[in-house]
């Protein structure tokens, strides 16, 4: 199993991580949330590593899409190996916490709410937690907090983005009509807060 940090090593991005370094622990200190140096440090990780949208949604024929957690949770529980099943249940974890967080304003449209992905998210980090504890992996008591802290570290997250986009606009929602459009206006107002559309911001006209 990957470090708490190396599957999100990205390459000339230290400003975009700096900047999410500096905003996570404000919004720590803001919600006067105990948390360990390593949990923060992941979550800083999680947040430059999906500002690619092509490492946060999977390819697929019908271009980048997001498969459903339940779907991917299924696949950690069946799966054949302890690596295969860890590489699963921290994607659901992972995408869960970010939707929850990052995403958390779209929900009134949804027919799925935030209490979905924080059950999931949060079961599937206690799981992963247990396996790496089974395993001496070090990384166990970061997947615990992230579990048991699940729903307070995706307010962290919101926070985070809410620090530097205005409160009325829907994330999700400009991502959406960018991909549908193609429009350069959406396109930076997604780069303006951090979201890095990497080869596919080609196709903004």
């Amino acid at each position: 199993m990957s470090s708490t940090t190396g599957s999100y090593t990205l390459h000339n991005c230290s400003s975009v991580k700096d900047y999410f370094r500096q905003k996570v622990t404000d919004a720590i200190d803001e919600e006067s949330i105990s948390v360990m140096e390593d949990t923060q440090a992941y979550l800083v990780n999680l947040l430059t590593f999906y500002t690619r949208t092509d490492h946060f949604f999977e390819h697929t024929n019908q271009g980048l899409e997001l498969r459903p957690l339940a779907l991917v949770y299924g696949e950690a529980l069946s799966a054949k190996t302890t690596t295969e099943r860890a590489v699963a249940l921290r994607r659901v974890g992972d995408v869960a916490l970010f939707v929850a967080g990052v995403f958390r304003h779209s929900f009134s449209r949804k027919p799925v709410g935030v209490d979905y992905y924080i059950a999931m998210g949060g079961n599937a980090y206690e799981h992963l937690s247990l396996a790496c504890t089974r395993t001496s992996q070090g990384t166990g008591a970061v997947f615990s907090e992230l579990g048991t802290k699940f729903a307070l570290l995706a307010e962290v997250l919101t926070r985070t983005f809410e620090q530097g986009v205005k409160s009325d606009k829907d994330l999700l929602a400009v991502y959406e009509r960018w991909r549908r459009t193609g429009s350069a206006r959406y396109a930076r107002q997604l780069q303006q807060v951090g979201i890095n559309l990497g080869v596919s911001s080609r196709r903004a006209h």
